[in-house]
């Protein structure tokens, strides 16, 4: 479930604000009192998560007005099914047919109403067909909002008491040790095995309630404390542990204390005593698990500057995370950093500003550019670079280009100029220009947002990656850290000789017109390999490897992947395209890229999906 579109009229700061086409990531960037939090806050008084008084309105005498189109999915409709919201039909069918008729301006999928409330308290659902239905508020979705402070207790309510079975709540009230009677329970359950021996009948109270404790926790919060930590190491890179405590006390029939463990020096404290940057990881992780549980419920997330009390990196990670929470839930957010916006779409950006009556409205399709002028960032604070791919050839600068043109979208400004992406070409991925960008970009916050591209030179890729990443550990080692750390992730090793090779498939040369034949392409290159072909270290090497010779256009055609991945790149491309220069190459192997299948390319494609910036870029391609 999703909003699609929002219109607010005369709340607060907005007198008429709309946005069209709401995207599952929605994020509302601008400066400081523009207004952000009142679009958040107007999108929870429809749910009746914020209370709209009269200093609300805008202009006195006319009501606040907040219209909503709900995008449904087939799921979403299951669970409104299988909850009886609307209809109690037991046929889906039949409830399906009694929910569009209570809800008649429910068309392809999408749900329009307007919420209307006025100075008097007197609120309701207008559809367009009745003034007020009252099946509206029945299918609303759950907001779950995060403010500046960083509050946890309401989201903690909602997300762990759902994990308990609530029907098998008994009056539970001791908190001492069953085995000794003077010191407090530590849930370390070693009564467990003594209470086990015994009939049910034969069970104190005090011996009922620490069963009850151990089943709650090992059948119902084990998966979901894990899937939680899972989500917080990954997220924070801190060696703790998130644990979950219960506390069955006299006057509290049921509490669940989250503490945070750090291994390193087996101490605990209370989640609601640790900082705010580690509140807001806490968050969203645990977001992040709860969303992923089947028990989940449709929901919007809604978070204001997750950015605050986070240093530059972690609100880059933030990032990520608000983007992969995204693909599962609505998640609407405000923020005035750049470094949560990189991420995403621009689709998915609206810039909110002032108009000149200092009204609150709201700017669609606007360029990252102008964004990060508005927010009063200079282009040259950040490079005007979000990532960087570092190559080891000069052909490969403009050749790469093309690849990204294809699958990526957002990858050109108008001038047909690559935007926010930068190619570096160095002769070595561990000489010197490559160490100076590397210092440079950590001294940017770009951090590990970059690829470095190296040719296999016939090698294995494997080893390569762990060869460089090595190299570049103990460079960070010698340099007190102030380079990025080269990871795996950061490394492509091609799966061929060098990006030549990827333009060698005989059929979509065949296609494009480079070659006549498939045919004629194992003619030409036999005919070369009797020429001076034989003669190359890379083909000398690449028999040795296979254990066989080559003899006739045959032995070619069965050992093609082998010339790919062993022979020198340009000793292959300068045969058939060597009659192509400057434009008419580019132009070449641009058709190549357009006729080529995916597959073709598949190693590079998954090394650029690792980075969330470009996996959001992906172009839908059939």
């Amino acid at each position: 479930m999703k909003i699609s579109n929002l219109r607010i009229r005369n709340f607060r700061s907005i007198r008429d604000l709309r946005l069209d086409e709401v995207d599952y990531a929605c994020i509302l960037v601008g400066k400081n009192n523009t207004g952000k939090t009142v679009v958040l806050d107007a999108i929870r008084a429809v749910v009746g998560d914020y209370k709209v008084e009269k200093k609300d309105f805008n202009q006195r005498r006319r009501p606040v007005e907040v219209g909503l189109g709900l995008e449904f999915k087939k799921e979403d409709l299951q669970i409104l099914y299988d909850r009886a919201e609307v209809s109690r039909f037991r046929v889906y069918e039949d409830w399906e047919r009694d929910f569009k008729e209570k809800l008649p301006s429910f068309q392809d999928g999408i749900l329009t109403f307007t919420w209307v409330m006025y100075e008097n308290g007197t609120c309701f659902f207008c559809d367009g067909f009745e003034r007020h239905n009252p099946y509206i508020a029945s299918v609303l979705p759950k907001i779950y909002y995060i403010d500046s402070s960083r509050n946890l207790e309401a989201v903690e309510k909602d997300f762990l008491h759902v994990q308990i079975d609530k029907d098998q709540m008994l009056s539970l009230k001791d908190e001492r040790c069953m085995l000794d009677e003077g010191k407090r329970c530590n849930d370390c359950f070693q009564c467990i095995k003594d209470i086990n021996q015994k009939k049910p009948e034969d069970l104190s109270v005090i011996e009922t309630a620490r069963l009850m404790e151990y089943k709650l926790y090992h059948v119902n919060m084990k998966d979901f404390s894990e899937s939680v930590n899972r989500c917080y190491h990954r997220n924070s890179g801190k060696n703790q542990d998130i644990q979950y405590k219960f506390n069955f006390s006299f006057d509290q029939v049921f509490k669940i204390d989250t503490v945070l463990h750090n291994l390193d020096r087996d101490r605990d404290e209370n989640i609601h005593e640790a900082g705010a940057g580690t509140r807001s990881i806490y968050i969203l992780s645990l977001l992040e698990a709860y969303i992923s549980a089947e028990s989940s419920l449709p929901s919007i997330i809604m978070i204001e500057a997750p950015e605050i009390y986070l240093h530059p990196q972690l609100q880059k990670a933030t990032g990520e995370i608000l983007y992969r929470l995204s693909k599962k839930n609505q998640v609407i957010f405000s923020t005035h950093s750049p470094n949560m916006i990189f991420n995403f779409s621009s689709g998915q950006i609206k810039q909110v500003c002032l108009d000149e009556d200092y009204c609150t409205i709201a700017r669609e399709d606007v360029e990252i550019n102008q964004i990060l002028d508005d927010l009063g960032y200079a282009a040259n604070d950040l490079m005007n670079v979000s990532f960087v791919f570092i190559v080891e050839g000069k052909q490969d600068r403009s050749r790469l280009p093309l690849l990204l043109e294809k699958y990526y979208k957002e990858i050109y400004d108008e001038d047909g100029k690559l935007q926010r992406v930068s190619i570096i070409t160095t002769n070595s991925c561990t000489n010197i220009k490559t160490y100076a960008n590397l210092k440079y970009m950590n001294q940017l916050y770009l951090k590990d947002q970059f690829l470095m591209i190296r040719d296999s030179d016939g090698k294995k890729p494997e080893y390569l990656v762990k060869q460089l990443c090595s190299y570049y550990s103990n460079r960070e080692a010698e340099d007190k850290g102030y380079i990025p750390r080269v990871t795996p992730k950061n490394v492509l090793v091609l799966k061929y000789y060098s990006f030549e090779n990827y333009f060698l498939n005989p059929a979509v040369m065949a296609k494009i017109g480079v070659v006549k034949s498939e045919d004629e392409f194992y003619t030409i290159l036999f005919q070369k390999y009797k020429d001076y072909l034989y003669r190359l270290t890379s083909v000398k090497r690449m028999q040795r490897v296979i254990g066989k010779r080559i003899n006739t256009k045959n032995d070619i055609i069965e050992n093609m992947e082998n010339f790919r991945i062993f022979v020198r790149g340009h000793n292959l491309f300068d045969i058939f395209y060597g009659r192509y220069h400057g434009d008419n190459e580019t132009e070449i192997l641009r058709k190549y890229i357009e006729a080529a299948p995916r597959e073709c390319f598949q190693d590079i494609l998954d090394g650029i999906d690792r980075f969330v910036y470009f996996e959001n870029r992906k172009k839908d391609i059939i």
